[in-house]
């Protein structure tokens, strides 16, 4: 964004939207970043036990997926909406949001309803590999059914994200997940130690309530301000395009479900392939190298909108001078991660004192690849699917998933360290970034 004759005033719209966006967005993952620092250590001196602060994260790993059961949805809603902004046409927009309201509030009944009966069926402690001395089948049912709501209420809530995505808002989604960190840490904080049966149904609670109030507040907010005459309404709903939603949501659900399953499946994996303890280790590693990949995708998030929008204009020049634009500071985002590499050990021990843990530099550099895979991919995702351009995503992606967990159980097995993991994820995303990347170069030149 910065030429040797820099002048804000002389750059256009689209520029100086992006700019703006990301200039907020960073401002609000700033202290989204802080409070991830003190987060771990807050989790880690509330649960005295690793084995348990592992079972923690694992439980919100698993109940996380449910979360790409909005179908695509969302993404679905924010590319028909972008178009819509563009072309003003307010009866779309109209019918656009109540047909998505209407679909996942169907799907959340349903869901709901099935999962907290079916999950009375199901033996937790074999599932998360917990000894029924340590805790009973009942009191893992109970923290298990007030997660699964709080990611429920999440599923319907999270679509004002979409609509704010779309209205080019893009610092506002992060500026809620902002507020709900905060909460969680704050009452982190506040709270005593107590046995681990409370402590975990009182997290539950806690957990259900900072992901969902400032999504709620945040809804009821821009339906009485910006977007009062757009609230969702049953006489709005309409079958052709809650069908448009579906059809390119459809998609994007599958490439979401997939992407799950190479990147939100490793605390799950380390569970159990190798065991509950060393989830919080992969855990310390992840939340230091992953800042350099939140800082990076701090600046890609207005693009997918902004590349929407432009593609209607046809706008193509643009689209490729940015996305040329982006590999140029994953560069420097690299550059970071190998300081990174150097300087963990330091940064763990002041981050976590007494609690600290010994750097292996053979885990660093394999993180660090890790995160330049995520980037890269990150990267090319956010333009094609602003471009609408799915089919090689559909289908590296399906295979990269099946790679992930195939390479996962094999290297455990032969190696038996929680590292081999994040390895798979590499080589699981790797074939996708080098085709996908080879075929948005081809696409610009053409």
């Amino acid at each position: 964004m910065i030429s040797n004759k820099f002048n804000y005033k002389n750059i256009d719209v689209k520029n100086k939207r992006l700019i703006k966006n990301s200039l907020l967005t960073y401002f609000v993952k700033g202290g989204a970043i802080i409070i991830s620092i003190f987060m771990l250590p807050a989790y880690m001196r509330f649960f005295e036990n690793p084995d348990i602060l592992g079972l923690w994260f694992t439980a919100l790993s698993i109940l996380s997926w449910f979360l790409v059961f909005d179908l695509g949805v969302g993404n679905g809603l924010r590319n028909y909406l972008v178009q819509s902004f563009e072309e003003n046409n307010q009866d779309d927009i109209k019918k656009y949001i109540s047909s998505a309201y209407f679909i996942v509030g169907t799907v959340v009944f349903a869901i709901s309803t099935f999962g907290y009966i079916s999950f009375g069926y199901l033996d937790w402690n074999k599932i998360l590999h917990v000894q029924t001395t340590v805790l009973s089948n009942d009191t893992l049912l109970s923290v298990v059914r007030i997660i699964f709501i709080g990611i429920m209420l999440q599923f319907l809530l999270r679509l004002i994200s979409s609509i704010l995505m779309a209205m080019q808002k893009a610092a506002l989604p992060n500026f809620i997940s902002l507020i709900s960190s905060a909460l969680l840490l704050l009452f982190l904080m506040m709270m005593t130690s107590s046995t681990i049966t409370e402590n975990l149904k009182n997290l539950s609670y806690i957990n259900l309530l900072t992901s969902t109030v400032p999504l709620l507040l945040a809804t009821i907010i821009v339906f009485r301000t910006k977007m009062k005459n757009f609230f969702p309404k049953i006489k709005y709903f309409s079958k052709l395009h809650a069908k448009n939603i579906m059809k390119l949501g459809g998609a994007f659900f599958w490439i979401q479900m997939m992407y799950l399953i190479i990147s939100n499946t490793n605390e799950f994996l380390i569970n159990g392939l190798i065991g509950s303890r060393f989830v919080v280790d992969y855990k310390i590693y992840y939340s230091l190298f992953s800042m350099i990949g939140v800082l990076f995708s701090i600046a890609l998030a207005p693009v997918w909108s902004e590349v929407t929008g432009a593609i209607t204009r046809g706008e193509i020049k643009w689209i490729r001078n940015i996305y040329y634009k982006f590999f140029k500071l994953g560069l420097l985002a690299t550059l970071g991660l190998v300081i990174m590499i150097f300087s963990i050990q330091f940064i763990v021990d002041i981050w976590l004192k007494e609690k600290t843990i010994k750097i292996n530099t053979t885990y660093s550099i394999i993180f660090a690849l890790s995160t330049i895979m995520v980037m890269w991919s990150a990267i090319v995702s956010n333009f094609v699917n602003g471009l609408g351009k799915l089919k090689l995503q559909f289908i590296f992606l399906t295979v990269g998933a099946v790679l992930n967990v195939l390479i996962s159980i094999l290297l455990a097995k032969l190696f038996d360290v929680w590292i081999v993991i994040v390895i798979a994820n590499i080589l699981s995303l790797l074939p996708y970034c080098v085709i996908q990347t080879l075929w948005l170069n081809n696409y610009f030149k053409e």
